[in-house]
């Protein structure tokens, strides 16, 4: 699958990879942390890291990986991330409520509009309400007139989405609302199968976030 520069309303551009298989997206955000905090651009390099991505979450699972078929498990994705970043990375179940002070915690504030320097990603398990489950990346989160916003780096149909939220309140996650892309060629899951109604939406809950310390 390919990345997929992003722009959206606060002035700042968000790099996001699809995902290769329907439950690849635990790797994809992998991916996005890792070369957002590395301030890697795809290319050769990308492409090789990539492979190593792969690479060490099928070590960590002891065999092969079948990411038509499997998910991945928060642990081990944490594991990966400690092999190509600085920082510790831990995974957390926490309580629904605690997840929007957690993540301003762990990626800060930005107020105003432009392009953000240094991010600090943080990775949301979301549970969909109908069912399932998905990984996702936010990489920033923005205030404006006193409500904060993330900016949700989605593999699936690789869309920044922006989605309100209050601490103290569960996070809440509508995919088929928030988003704005501007296609320039390319292809992700989105395109044959996009999100829609009641089955793209949920909150964080059984699954958690990934952070770095």
């Amino acid at each position: 699958m390919a990345w997929f520069s992003r722009f959206t309303r606060f002035g700042d551009m968000h790099l996001v990879y699809g995902q290769e298989a329907d439950m690849s997206c635990g790797i994809a955000s992998v991916m996005m942390c890792v070369f957002k905090i590395n301030k890697i651009k795809p290319g050769k390099t990308a492409l090789t890291l990539e492979k190593d991505i792969y690479k060490k979450y099928e070590a960590a699972m002891g065999g092969a990986y079948a990411p038509e078929t499997t998910g991945t498990y928060p642990d081990k994705l944490a594991a990966i991330l400690n092999s190509f970043t600085t920082g510790t990375w831990k995974a957390e179940t926490t309580q629904p409520e605690s997840v929007p002070q957690k993540l301003v915690d762990k990626t800060g504030v930005i107020t105003g509009l432009g392009p953000a320097v240094m991010v600090n990603p943080v990775i949301l398990g979301v549970d969909w309400d109908l069912g399932g489950a998905h990984w996702v990346v936010v990489d920033t989160v923005r205030e404006m007139f006193g409500t904060k916003y993330a900016t949700i780096c989605d593999p699936w149909d690789t869309n920044v989405h922006i989605q309100s939220f209050k601490t103290g309140s569960p996070f809440l996650y509508d995919a088929a609302t928030g988003g704005f892309t501007i296609d320039f060629g390319g292809f992700s899951k989105g395109t044959t199968k996009p999100y829609k109604g009641n089955a793209a939406k949920g909150q964080v809950k059984t699954w958690g976030m990934i952070y770095r310390d």
